[in-house]
């Protein structure tokens, strides 16, 4: 995943957010009056990472294969 510049103040409002995010793997750049503050990074090694509907939202399938849904499903939940 990409880092995703945020800023001091929204860190604060949508920290849960941010910290279930980190858990899923993305990473932080935080920023004060757009300078660089400190990185909020995943701990190394955290290999049970969760996806949430959101990440799904961003993918787009192309694809004819009429059991695709029943494939992401089993992948997902398993």
């Amino acid at each position: 995943m990409d880092t995703q510049i945020i800023g001091i103040k929204q860190l604060h409002s949508t920290l849960k957010k941010v910290a279930d995010a980190t858990m899923r793997g993305q990473s932080f750049l935080v920023v004060k009056n757009s300078k660089p503050v400190f990185r909020i990074e995943p701990v190394s090694g955290n290999k049970d990472k969760k996806y949430s509907i959101k990440d799904f939202s961003k993918i787009k399938f192309f694809s004819k294969d009429k059991n695709l849904s029943k494939k992401i499903d089993q992948i997902a939940y398993n």
